[in-house]
């Protein structure tokens, strides 16, 4: 047996249900049996496989095969029709845990792209390991004749084509809540209008830079029927070049929150280093359907993302409320464990 096997041999229980839910074992010691799992698995995931180099660039047609991932879901519930900032917070927490559910639900997101030096390689990850993600595109690097502007727009058609979701990330990344309202405008609309001439589809989805939306901007993404798009997982990926510090905080935080909504940023080589290390060792922690009640993963896209949050609605008004109820949870189980 191979030293990769051998690391993948022992299974641990990861913690049923919910930090809210009954008969969840104590929170300190699953929190870190789970993270020091992954975090194994991740290394021995490492260990076992080549680590990344960037992929060459592919002549047209594409070599990409998305006949081999399931049909795109039908469109998604809509879950905040008046583009509530607050309840999208919330929304991207996902379903809510009862004690008898082991499955932890987890979409991926990327922002700030496309990068043609990146692309490559970040839909070959996702395509070896059957995932769908959704990008959040800048508009700017879509637009201009130069070669590097022509890739740009060859990969963002690419990664449309290959039935990965595209949602709007402004033109230039601006934060939209300190610009007059016509430039704010104009971030929105001209990224829009990129969008839809380099892939064909004018994105429906939105997700504003740093998060930051007002009660104006909200109005705004209503009157284009756009949705609000935001995260839950968030290891500020840009800031930091060590691929494996990168898993474990990315670990760190599905333990704690059961799943979510994952960002990370395609153009960065170490978070693509990193995504490829944690979809490895989140293979060996497969949440399976036969036994629903055993935690495990179950990597989806966001419109399965979504419909399980409409299903199972968190009992909570805002995010900052099952916060409190978290830790709160964590602290009475801890005083329960016998020291």
């Amino acid at each position: 047996m191979s030293a990769f096997m051998r690391a993948l041999v022992p299974v641990i229980a990861l913690g049923a249900g919910t930090w809210l839910g009954m008969g969840r074992p104590d929170a300190r010691t699953a929190f870190a049996a789970g993270t020091k799992a992954l975090a194994s698995a991740a290394g021995a995931a490492h260990e076992a496989a080549p680590d990344l180099v960037p992929a060459p660039p592919l002549d047209p047609p594409s070599t990409m095969d998305a006949s081999i991932l399931p049909d795109p879901p039908p469109l998604w519930p809509r879950l905040n029709p008046d583009v509530d900032p607050q309840r999208a917070w919330l929304l991207a927490e996902g379903p809510a845990h009862t004690g008898s559910d082991g499955r932890r639900l987890v979409t991926f997101t990327f922002d700030d792209g496309p990068f043609p030096e990146t692309a490559p390689t970040v839909l070959r990850v996702l395509d070896q390991h059957r995932v769908r993600g959704t990008f959040f595109f800048i508009g700017k690097y879509l637009e201009g004749d130069d070669k590097h502007a022509i890739e740009t727009r060859m990969w963002a058609k690419r990664i449309a084509d290959a039935g990965h979701l595209v949602g709007n990330h402004t033109f230039d990344h601006k934060q939209l809540t300190l610009l007059t309202h016509a430039a704010a405008l104009a971030e929105i609309d001209d990224s829009a209008a990129a969008i839809e001439r380099a892939t064909g589809r004018r994105p429906v989805l939105f997700r504003p830079p740093y998060g930051e939306a007002d009660a104006w901007l909200q109005g705004a993404l209503r009157e284009r029927r756009l949705e609000l798009l935001l995260w839950s997982i968030d290891v500020e990926d840009m800031k930091k070049d060590d691929p494996d510090l990168i898993v474990r905080e990315l670990t760190r935080q599905l333990e704690y929150k059961g799943g979510g909504v994952v960002l990370l940023h395609d153009m960065h080589w170490p978070s693509v280093k990193a995504l490829n290390r944690l979809l490895r060792a989140m293979e060996t922690q497969r949440w399976d359907p036969a036994h629903p009640e055993k935690p495990g993963w179950d990597i989806v896209d966001l419109p399965d993302y979504l419909r399980a949050t409409a299903a199972s609605p968190q009992p909570y008004s805002n995010r900052e409320e099952l916060e409190r109820a978290r830790q709160a949870a964590m602290e009475r189980h801890a005083a329960q464990t016998p020291r």
